[in-house]
């Protein structure tokens, strides 16, 4: 019996027990926390249809069926339940350290304004024009909620859906069973070594959208180095960059936007977008690239780009002569970027305030002090989200990369760490908030308090 025939009959997937129901299909998937294996017992009482197994599990019941892998069983078992809509729908996938996010918000604007329906599935929201669909947290959902929310949005008439796909879901095969049209690479820097262990574990976690998916086209940075590995490996490779196949010629960034210049088969185009920071020369000719594959004209790409709202990243509010700025800036290279932006802004001292998130990569934490303390006038670092971890220790393992203390200040509560730093600008200068951007929580021993950085400054600076 294939899997079609399987679920011919079921009337639900699931990889937790406690919601199987009669009828259903159990997947038994090993976590980093719970064995799913453990409850085979269980969803055989509830009334499973079959149970997917990749272990012996001392039962002997014909409802039970052993594959090699669980986890792909469980992306294909959930394609084909909502239809294998990936295969009507043009996804565009995109992963890398920083940028996906934004990158994201690009190529869905772009594809909007040329008349295009298009979802977006991301660390914000998963989106379809107005409409927002249960979020569950994380940046890329588990399979059912992947493969059940693509389905609902081809339901909403879209044709087209643009996905961050994170590197825990790439190693943990989340997106198993969905064909692309287009995937994505932004670059790749240190972080989440708490779970991949080193940097290389981390680009192969990456690799495998462009060794193991099917898709058209590869749009990959060259002049990332781990952009030309996969330039290697990838089928049918695009390249951006000042050596790419769709060349930067010229970016120009201010407070009011920026400029970019570019050169692509034969043809010299510049491009204007209310998006700022020089970091964005790469989200945006990622985004054009995306939409001149696509077939689209360039002034219908100039009209996508013109004004893109992406919620935390490089977020401006005005005080009375300095500016603020709210970052999701959490990983050393992306603190980096968008330190060096506001530092060609800034016409006096550029403060910056930041934390580091608790129970994750320790190691980054020294270098996004050192990076801080090379680049910014004045640091305050507070709290970002401890989690379980005590806030002090987080701020000492930043403190640990920097040498000159005498420009550190010091304050645990993120909204007094924000009031602080307001309440020391003079004219000219620039504040930068960085670590949480679009977030409005602050997790603290499992709880989620509500705490938004852009609440707080507007709230301080009375606008």
């Amino acid at each position: 019996m294939n899997l079609k025939e399987i679920l011919s009959y079921a009337k639900g997937i699931s990889s937790n027990s406690k919601e199987v129901r009669e009828g259903y299909v159990f997947v038994a998937i090993k976590g980093t926390q719970v064995d799913g294996h453990d409850f085979v017992e269980e969803a055989l009482q509830r009334g499973a249809l079959y149970v997917f197994v990749e272990r012996e599990v001392g039962i002997k019941d014909p409802r039970i069926i052993k594959v090699e892998d669980t986890r792909k069983a469980l992306g294909e078992l959930a394609s084909l339940f909502y239809g294998e809509v990936s295969k009507r729908l043009k996804i565009v996938g995109i992963t890398g350290t920083n940028g996906k996010t934004t990158t994201t918000h690009i190529i869905e604007s772009i594809l909007n304004k040329a008349g295009i329906k298009t979802g977006l599935m991301g660390t914000i929201y998963y989106r379809l024009g107005e409409k927002i669909y249960e979020y569950e947290g994380r940046t890329t959902p588990d399979p059912i909620k992947w493969h059940s929310t693509l389905k609902a949005m081809w339901e909403e008439g879209a044709s087209a859906v643009v996905c961050e796909v994170s590197s825990h879901a790439l190693d943990q095969k989340r997106i198993w069973g969905t064909d692309f049209y287009m995937v994505g690479f932004t670059n790749l820097s240190q972080d989440h070594l708490d779970y991949h262990g080193t940097m290389e574990d981390y680009f192969l976690a990456k690799a495998r959208l462009f060794e193991e998916y099917a898709y058209t086209y590869a749009v990959i940075n060259e002049d990332d180095p781990y952009g030309k590995r996969l330039k290697a490996i990838a089928k049918n490779p695009r390249t951006y960059g000042r050596e790419g196949d769709f060349k930067i010629l010229d970016f120009q960034t201010d407070f009011e936007g920026s400029r970019l210049r570019v050169a692509y088969e034969g043809k010299v185009y510049d491009f204007f977008s209310n998006l700022r920071g020089n970091f964005q020369a790469y989200n945006l000719s990622l985004g054009i690239l995306v939409g001149f594959l696509w077939g689209l004209e360039s002034q219908a790409i100039q009209e996508g780009i013109r004004q893109v709202q992406v919620p935390g990243r490089f977020e401006t509010y005005k005080g009375k002569g300095f500016v603020v700025i709210i970052d999701y800036a959490h990983t050393p290279d992306a603190l980096e970027k968008v330190l060096r932006t506001a530092r060609a802004l800034c016409k006096n001292r550029l403060i910056v305030v930041f934390g580091a998130g608790g129970n994750r990569d320790r190691t980054k934490r020294p270098l996004m002090g050192k990076t801080a303390e090379a680049i910014a006038d004045l640091i305050v670092l507070t709290s970002d989200n401890p989690r379980f971890e005590e806030p002090m220790a987080i701020i000492e393992d930043i403190l640990s990369g920097i040498e000159n203390k005498g420009k550190v200040l010091v304050e645990q509560d993120r909204r007094k760490a924000i009031e602080l730093a307001i309440s020391m600008a003079q004219e000219g200068d620039v504040i930068l908030i960085a670590g949480k951007g679009h977030e409005d929580y602050q997790e603290i021993k499992g709880v989620k308090y509500p705490f938004k950085d852009s609440e707080v400054v507007k709230e301080v600076l009375g606008v």
